[in-house]
């Protein structure tokens, strides 16, 4: 049974101190995934620094980007295995849009 292509929108967020190219660095690898897997990118919103809600791992703010993209369950899951093993990333989030 062939995966359906859904509207996904996911945030994440980075460590502040990061490089510009190593925030451009993980967004293309992001990007990229996504487009190996034919997904398609839809929309790329980069928040810039805010302040966040709560200290995680020593960091009182975070460099946000929301991304939504069109694709199946199966690059979710890649995405948030990538997620996991990127140094950069302090938080994560994808959640399926509904329309």
């Amino acid at each position: 049974m062939e995966e359906r292509v859904r509207g996904y929108e996911t945030t994440f967020v980075l460590k502040p101190d990061l490089e510009d190219e190593e925030k451009q660095s993980i967004l293309q690898r992001v990007k990229d995934t996504i487009d190996d897997h034919d997904g398609k990118i839809t929309d790329v919103d980069a928040w810039g620094k805010r302040q966040l809600a709560y200290e995680i791992k020593d960091y009182r703010s975070g460099d946000y980007t929301i991304l939504e993209f069109d694709a199946r369950t199966s690059v979710v899951k890649e995405l948030e295995r990538i997620f996991k093993i990127m140094d950069g990333v302090i938080r994560y989030l994808v959640v399926r849009q509904n329309y």
